[in-house]
Order: structure tokens, then C-alpha cells, then sequence
């Protein structure tokens, strides 16, 4: 995850910048090049760029049980977003990689000649694609950066499998004397903060479009004038208002925010933009993560009915647990989850990843009311079944040892999914949050691996950037090794990110390096 939560602002403050002084450590018998791997390791960490820097890695090869390389590996660092291997992982065991999520419509009443006498419920059952994301192949898309980050855009089609749904609906109902209500009762809603700005959700298990709506700000004609500001998807759960201007191209911009945001008592909202937008510029993207899931979904769901042929007489609601009977009048069944975890390791997408405990909990523990500590027992059992301390020390404060990292992958290199959930993770020069680093190097398309940034605010009023990259190699004779490398350090305000991606580059040479050099390994 990038930004911070409370807790890691505190914790984090009080770590000074370290200079590096760990000295690498070859464990079993030496290869032949590691004087030459120690020598490039050593001059990638010691660049001016991370001259006040903290580094720790352990390159392991779970085959023999050999550490290759480590540099300070029980030394605790911030993972950030690596720790998604964990709920990854977790997902895998307690659901099964061929778990598929089912989004069905049933009605309270009967249809009497194309008369729905009742409601019509769309029952949430924890997809988090319904988004339009999927291909045709059955893979998800993961835009870099994701919708839900700054700098993401709207996705081409967000409500396609909604209009599919209202679709198969509209085969046998012609009017709705109800409501449409949305079903949340797989598990009780709650408020989740997502790393990004301080950002707050409601996680839920109906997710349409990520919960977001775009503001899609488009700049006026001449500077002063107003810009134009709507909806992506455009819905009438929020209408945006404009306080955005039009400035000078070179000129200075105010970023865009959301503000001023005004619930009705119909449960939609109306929201204002401000800010600034350059002249001749693209339009730019701004998320609202809608406050209700449920009655976004109820809302479009009602819309996309409507575009088919179908009046609804009721208006929409949220409720637990609606009485409803027979068989579904609409269904969509999800990828199954080994892509479904592909945007939350790929793109990385904080949303998805505070609202996968509540799906294992509820599912897999059949657990509706506290599901996600029924998820931390899942969680827990895997840790123990890896040999690890099933709370490790810092792990409340999101902090773990690279040594922790290689001994989960290790264990989770032995499970029969292990095929699926390695292609899960971004691929180093191919795609996910490092398909740009090294694309052209021998490791590229051979390296799995999760990006962890966390960039907080520091006491002096710059920032302490920690890096982390985890995950697996993929040698030409067969072989696996596991890895995890972790930097941080503190830097002048306003550079955090910058330095951010200078690390992630470093780790990805470093990786290039032990590939390169254990490439040449006998079996």
C-alpha cells in the first residue's frame, strides 16, 4: 500500500535513516560467483541515491533448504504492499484457487404474466469484478495505475456485467411492483481505511466498479472558464457540481479534490470538484469511493433495468437479509479466484485488499457477523503450517523480516496451486507494478514478485520511504528460489516517491543479478 495508517505514523516516526552496515552472508556452499553477485549487490545499495538507506534481503532456495544470499534478514522493515502475498496466499488455502463468486437476482413474489408482485433482490455474493474488468480470456485487466489510485482513469465499461444481470431480468419480467433491494447478509459491512490519502471505505460484499465513480474533469475553452465536470459511470447515486477553473497551461494548478459531499434522503448524494485543470490538457480522473456499496449497486442495477425495458415502481434499498424465494431470475458467475487476486497483486489494489479477509472469513468460516477475525484463524494456520510464528513480532505495526517472506513463499512453492498463485504476482518486465523494470534484462519474465511503498511523513517535515519486493525467481534449469528485499530511509520532503522508484528499479537489478549468476547452477 502507499500513505499511512495512524498506527505506522507513529511507529515510523521515530526511525532515524541508518547507514548501511550489514554485510552480505552466503549460506551453504559458496558458488563460484558469489565474490562477483556480492560485489554487484553491494555497489546497487551503496549508490549516492540510498547513501543514508537501510537495507535487508535473503535470497533462499527452498529445493535445499540453502540461503544464497542475505543481508541483515531478521532485521523487522515496513512490507507495505508485499504483505498481500499473505491474504493472497490465505485466499488460496481456505477457498481454492477454482473458487467462483455467484451475483444472482431473485424476487420475493411471484411473476404473473411478466409482473414481478414484489421485490427484486440482488444478492451480493463477494464478486469483486463487477467492473467490466474481465477479457475475454478470462483474465482481468490491471491498468497501471489502477482506477482507484491518482492518476487512474475510468474503465471502458464499469457496469457491463450489471446491464448483463438487468439483461437476463428483462427475459421475464416486464415490471417490478417492489423495490429493488440489494442483499448484503454474506457479511456485515464495515469501514476500512485504504492507504491512499487517508481514504476510508465501506467494505462490502457487493462491489460494483471497485466502489467508485469517477469525476471526469474536462477543461474549458479559454482560461477562467469553468470546467466541465461528469459522472464515469454516469448514475444517479451522485451528481458532481464544478467549483474546477481553467487555468494557463505553465501556470501553477490547485489539485483536484472532492468535497462538500451532501447525502438526500433518498440516499444519493451530490458532490463538489475543485480545483484546477490546465488549459489543452486531457481530462483528469478524480475517484469517489461511493459511502453506501450497496445502494450504488441497487441504484445502477435499477438504471440498467430501466435501459431494458423494465419499470420499477418501488425505488431501491439495502437490507441484510430480504425474504426472497425460487430460483434466481439472473445470474453471473466470477473467474475464478486464482484471477480474481490478480488485481490485488498485479495492480495492487488497496480496495480489494482490505475486502478479501471478510470474503475468506464468510465464506470459507461461514462466518457473516466476524468475519474478518475468522480470516486472521485462517491466516494464523497457514503461518503455523510454514514453520512460522503465527503472529510474528511487528506484524501489528506492518512490519516483518525478509526471513519471514522466503519461508512463506517456500512453503507456498510446495502447494499444489503454487502454479497459479506465482502467475498471479507481477512479472518483472512483463506486467503488474513491475512490468517497466528491467524489460529487457535476461530475468525479465522470470521473476514473480510483490511491490510493497509506503512514503509517511516525517517528524522534519520530509519523508521516510520504505520499499519492499518480494517473491520468487524462475532459473532456466527448473529450479525456484524465494526472495524478499527491503529498503528504507529517510529523504527531503516532496522526493519520497521519486526515491521510491529509484529503489524498486535497484531491486529489480539486484534479482537480475542473483538470476544471472545462479542461471549458470547445475540442478
Amino acid at each position: 500500500m502507499t500513505g499511512t495508517t495512524p498506527s505506522r505514523r507513529t511507529v515510523l516516526g521515530v526511525l532515524g535513516a541508518v547507514p548501511l552496515a550489514a554485510t552480505g552472508v552466503f549460506g551453504g556452499t559458496a558458488h563460484a560467483s558469489a565474490p562477483a553477485l556480492e560485489a554487484r549487490i553491494r555497489a546497487i545499495v551503496h549508490r549516492p541515491a540510498f547513501a543514508r538507506s537501510r537495507w535487508g534481503m535473503a535470497f533462499h532456495a527452498p529445493d535445499t533448504g540453502e540461503v544464497l544470499y542475505a543481508m541483515s534478514p531478521d532485521e523487522l522493515f515496513v512490507a507495505a504492499s508485499a504483505f498481500k502475498v499473505f491474504i493472497a496466499g490465505t485466499a488460496f488455502e481456505a477457498l481454492g484457487p477454482d473458487h467462483r463468486f455467484r451475483t444472482r437476482a431473485h424476487r420475493t413474489g411471484p411473476v404473473v404474466r411478466g409482473v414481478l408482485r414484489g421485490d427484486l433482490v440482488l444478492v451480493a455474493g463477494g464478486d469483486l469484478l463487477l467492473s467490466g474488468r474481465t477479457r475475454p480470456d478470462g483474465t482481468p485487466a490491471v491498468p497501471e495505475p489502477d482506477p482507484t489510485y491518482p492518476g487512474g482513469t475510468a474503465l471502458p465499461d464499469p457496469l457491463r456485467e450489471i446491464r448483463d444481470l438487468a439483461r437476463q431480468v428483462a427475459a421475464g419480467v416486464r415490471h417490478v411492483e417492489g423495490r429493488v433491494v440489494v442483499d448484503t447478509s454474506l457479511f456485515r459491512e464495515a469501514r476500512e481505511g485504504i492507504a491512499l490519502g487517508g481514504a476510508e471505505i465501506t467494505v462490502s460484499p457487493m462491489m460494483v466498479n471497485d466502489h467508485v465513480v469517477h469525476a471526469v474533469v474536462t477543461p474549458g475553452a479559454t482560461a477562467g472558464a469553468p470546467a466541465v465536470v461528469r459522472a464515469a459511470p454516469d448514475t444517479g447515486y451522485v451528481r458532481f457540481t464544478s467549483q474546477v477553473t481553467t487555468v494557463p497551461a505553465a501556470g501553477p494548478v490547485r489539485p483536484l479534490k472532492v468535497t462538500d459531499d451532501v447525502t438526500h434522503p433518498d440516499g444519493t448524494h451530490t458532490a463538489t470538484v475543485t480545483g484546477d485543470v490546465a488549459l489543452g490538457g486531457p481530462p483528469r480522473h478524480v475517484a469517489y469511493f461511493v459511502p453506501s456499496p450497496s445502494l450504488f449497486a441497487a441504484t445502477v442495477f435499477a438504471e440498467a433495468l430501466r435501459e431494458h425495458g423494465v419499470r420499477v415502481r418501488g425505488g431501491v434499498s439495502a437490507e441484510a437479509a430480504p425474504e426472497w424465494r425460487g430460483a434466481p431470475l439472473a445470474e453471473h458467475v466470477s473467474v475464478p479466484l486464482a484471477e480474481e487476486v490478480k488485481v490485488m497483486l498485479k495492480a495492487s489494489s488497496n480496495v480489494h485488499t482490505v475486502t478479501f479477509p471478510y470474503l475468506v472469513g464468510a465464506i470459507a468460516g461461514r462466518d457473516p457477523v466476524t468475519s474478518k477475525a475468522t480470516y486472521q484463524r485462517y491466516r494464523r494456520e497457514l503461518f503455523r503450517a510454514a514453520g512460522l510464528d503465527p503472529d510474528p513480532v511487528g506484524a501489528a505495526d506492518g512490519k516483518y523480516t525478509a526471513r519471514t517472506f522466503t519461508k512463506f513463499l517456500a512453503h507456498m512453492k510446495e502447494r499444489p496451486h503454487f502454479d497459479r498463485y506465482h502467475r498471479a504476482l507481477p512479472i518483472m518486465g512483463r506486467d503488474g507494478t513491475i512490468g517497466g523494470n528491467q524489460p529487457t534484462s535476461p530475468a525479465a519474465g522470470h521473476v514473480y514478485a510483490k511491490t510493497g511503498t509506503g512514503v509517511m511523513s516525517a517528524p522534519n517535515g520530509g519523508a521516510s520511504v520504505h520499499k519492499a519486493l518480494a517473491g520468487y525467481i524462475e532459473l532456466p534449469n527448473g529450479r525456484w528460489l524465494t526472495f524478499a528485499q527491503f529498503m528504507a530511509q529517510e529523504t527531503a520532503s516532496g522526493t519520497g516517491h521519486g526515491l521510491a522508484g529509484q529503489a524498486q528499479e535497484a531491486m529489480a537489478e539486484i534479482a537480475t543479478a542473483v538470476y544471472e549468476t545462479f542461471a549458470r547452477s547445475p540442478r
